[in-house]
């Protein structure tokens, strides 16, 4: 949808590691530090953006130098609508692992009515952020707004954790003296195989439409 209005992330260069540059050591410890581990027999996360924007969120708030100066500025630029400002509330939900040498960090990022949901995987051997995957988002502008919401569990049953998710793209297009509301539906499976989530194609990806639904704003 090109003509959604974005946000662009602002790095101070004191802060912000340039891409293939890694973070000291000890910040990133510092940074994993504001995330509880997933409480004992989760299987399944199920991630949607809070529909009241102004609510009490769960979390622990990461300082946003903490966190934009950290997280390895090649992750960043893949959501750069969000904005690395005084204004943006950037939140460490919860971590769990992936497999022995790979934990997950569930992020939560809220600028305005902008809201969005990252996994950043980290390589505990490595000791370094090694990819990210969008698991809820909620932006867009007056002619659009894309929204999306995730399940993350075992979902080929070989004991790792996948992600299936949902996404909902709403467009307002002028027809007459009226406007017309079209909203397009789809849904896509990233398996965790080989250190990565890869999007993997799947038939009948249309009927688990209704069997994972995300709440709609419209």
């Amino acid at each position: 949808m090109k003509n959604m209005h974005r946000l662009t992330i602002f790095c101070l260069l004191a802060s912000c590691p340039l891409a293939g540059q890694q973070p000291l050591s000890g910040h990133v410890q510092e940074l994993l530090g504001y995330f509880e581990p997933a409480p004992a027999g989760t299987d399944t996360l199920h991630i949607e953006v809070d529909l009241e924007t102004d609510s009490l969120l769960p979390g622990d708030t990461i300082p946003n130098r903490l966190f934009f100066g950290t997280i390895p500025a090649v992750f960043l630029q893949e959501i750069d609508y969000v904005a690395d400002s005084s204004a943006a509330l950037v939140l460490g939900r919860q971590h769990f692992s992936l497999n022995d040498s790979t934990e997950a960090y569930w992020v939560e990022i809220r600028q305005y009515w902008f809201q969005h949901h990252s996994l950043f995987m980290y390589d505990k051997r490595r000791k370094t952020f090694v990819g990210r995957a969008t698991l809820a988002e909620w932006f867009g502008g007056d002619g659009g707004q894309v929204l999306i919401g995730s399940w993350v569990f075992d979902y080929d049953g070989d004991g790792q954790k996948d992600i299936f998710r949902r996404e909902i793209q709403h467009s307002i297009q002028p027809n007459g003296d009226t406007v017309k509301e079209r909203n397009r539906e789809s849904a896509s499976l990233l398996r965790w195989k080989n250190g990565l989530f890869s999007e993997t194609p799947e038939r009948s990806k249309k009927g688990k439409t209704r069997r994972f639904p995300i709440r709609s704003f419209w």
